[in-house]
């Protein structure tokens, strides 16, 4: 199994590979389809390809087309692949994550979550130093995300 960079777009209908993962793969071309690029109209071959992320999920038999992707990125996954499961980004204390799960657990919803009370202009809630760590690590918050730089 070969390991490429990959990032996720929600602009993008459909995964896209980059011509470095076909030859690396050795895929062969399963028919043509039209897509609509930052470049305008064209038409690209497609391919079959199993993707595995990260966090052991393996979605098979994912038909992507072949595309430029600029930067060191193979791989850009788009909602063919993201509309599976629930995608979550978050910046807790200056630390982003990002998450994927499949299958799709729960409506995320942080409009509908946020406190009655917690409107534009009140203070944001806190954990304690001596509280769990609200990212999950299961240490105490002085010891992890709010830890003071030395």
């Amino acid at each position: 199994m070969e390991e490429f960079q990959a990032i996720w777009d929600t602009g993008a209908t459909g995964t896209v590979v980059t011509q470095k993962v076909i030859d690396k793969c050795a895929l062969k071309p399963t028919g043509m389809t039209f897509v609509h690029t930052a470049n305008g109209p064209t038409t690209s071959p497609t391919y079959l390809v199993n993707v595995g992320l990260p966090n052991r999920i393996m979605m098979g038999n994912i038909k992507v087309t072949r595309g430029e992707i600029h930067g060191d990125v193979d791989v850009l996954i788009g909602m063919d692949i993201i509309s599976q499961g629930d995608l979550a980004v978050t910046n807790f204390m200056g630390k982003t994550a990002f998450s994927f799960r499949i299958p799709s657990l729960e409506c995320i919803d942080f409009v509908r979550s946020a406190p009655k009370e917690q409107g534009p202009g009140s203070p944001l809630v806190q954990a304690g130093r001596n509280d769990p760590c609200p990212c999950g690590s299961g240490k105490k918050y002085k010891h992890c995300c709010g830890k003071t730089p030395k």
